[in-house]
């Protein structure tokens, strides 16, 4: 995403994708890449990720996965959303954010409760390493 990232150039220039996005306006993942390009007739995709390591996964998550998934002939490819209550109060950000969390079930309810997993620093692996869910905010 500075000036040392020279991955969009070099798609573009020298293997001659298409880039359809270069960023993406949510938190974590800002500097995701989709490229596509064709070779003997075949179409690629190309995902470039973030270098943090929680970027990185989420959008991995969020964009890749759905894809493969697409790729393999699943006809649901994208994630299973449900409602969650939050266990408590959240600060939004200007971008949706995608926020590590755990769901657990409490007192019989049929609603589970999110669970932040800690900071949401983008480099701190270990809010993705104990989470079972990401919690979808909006902007």
């Amino acid at each position: 995403m500075g000036e040392k990232d020279l991955l969009k150039t070099v798609l573009r220039e020298d293997i001659g994708c298409v880039i359809h996005f270069g960023r993406v306006f949510m938190k974590p993942g800002k500097p995701t890449t989709f490229a596509t390009v064709t070779i003997d007739g075949q179409k690629k995709l190309i995902f470039g990720l973030p270098g943090n390591p929680v970027s990185a996964t989420v959008t991995f998550y969020l964009f890749v996965l759905p894809a493969l998934r697409k790729l393999s002939g699943d006809k649901n490819p994208q994630h299973t959303l449900m409602k969650a209550q939050v266990s408590a109060d959240i600060s939004l950000d200007p971008r949706p954010e995608y926020q590590r969390a755990t769901l657990e079930y409490r007192d019989g309810n049929h609603v589970p409760y999110a669970i932040s997993t800690g900071s949401q620093c983008s480099s701190r692996l270990l809010s993705v390493s104990k989470a079972n869910a990401l919690i979808v905010l909006p902007a």
